[in-house]
């Protein structure tokens, strides 16, 4: 039985999502700096339902929070999610973060360890932030206003999927993304760090990586969430790169539900 999406915009009030499923297990999942909760469309339809709530939060600037400004800092985004999971009820909650949100998911560990069941960190920038240099901080930073710079960047990140996909990612983030806040999310990305609050934080973490990702591989990881975290695994998903939610979506369905459901079984 397919399950509908309910969509709630953001409000003064708090953070918009997108939520699915009314099962007992609650998920809050996260997007990466390119796109807002659209980003896990594909996976959607093999997600169960019947066992999970997955409440798609847009953060500050994106999809349903398009018109909320703010600071967009690490902190922030950690007490505008404690916030919604106040608004939705949820004590103690699972959180899904990918590429720039993977360091939210360690800051929420952090500051609510006992809130956080578990955490899945998809292809994720660790609390060690992405250090880049001048030439490459200047073309991440071209991305936001040039298209085909962004174009580039996603034909670069995916495991070879076609030109339409590349083009539909750039129109979807130019309409979903307000242009005020991609800089500043940017200047979070390559500043942050907060590694010395993340060692040793017992939360279980899933880490899942894309063979194909040139730019967070499965040594990145090691050398990062599963130093600093005892009960963290990795997965490495094989022919995929840093999008696996759209590449090989019924697999990274049933990759992040069977650790879930181990974690709250």
């Amino acid at each position: 039985m397919k399950t509908s999406l309910e969509i709630h915009p953001g409000s003064p009030a708090g953070l918009g999502y997108a939520r699915l499923g009314h099962g007992p297990i609650p998920v809050l999942v996260l997007h990466d700096w390119l796109g807002d909760h659209g980003s896990y469309d594909a996976v959607m339809p093999w997600l169960d339902g019947q066992a999970f709530t997955y409440v798609f939060a847009d953060l500050r600037g994106y999809g349903q929070s398009i018109a909320l400004t703010g600071a967009c800092t690490v902190e922030e985004i950690a007490a505008d999610c404690l916030a919604l999971a106040d608004r939705l009820g949820w004590q103690r909650f699972h959180i899904v973060g990918h590429s720039m949100t993977g360091m939210i998911t360690q800051r929420l560990a952090a500051d609510a360890p006992s809130r956080i069941a578990s955490a899945i960190a998809v292809c994720p920038v660790s609390a060690a932030g992405n250090r880049l240099g001048p030439e490459a901080l200047a073309f991440f930073a071209s991305t936001t206003e040039d298209d085909e710079a962004l174009r580039r960047l996603f034909r670069h990140v995916s495991s070879g999927l076609s030109d339409g996909w590349a083009d539909a990612k750039v129109r979807h983030n130019r309409a979903t993304v307000a242009p005020a806040c991609r800089r500043k999310y940017l200047d979070m990305l390559v500043t942050a760090d907060f590694v010395d609050a993340v060692r040793g934080i017992e939360t279980p973490f899933l880490v899942v990586v894309g063979d194909r990702d040139p730019g967070i591989d499965a040594q990145a990881m090691q050398g990062s969430f599963l130093a600093w975290h005892p009960n963290a695994t990795l997965h490495v998903i094989a022919h995929c790169g840093h999008y696996p939610m759209q590449e090989c979506p019924p697999a990274f369905a049933a990759l992040i539900e069977g650790f879930l459901k181990r974690q709250a079984g």
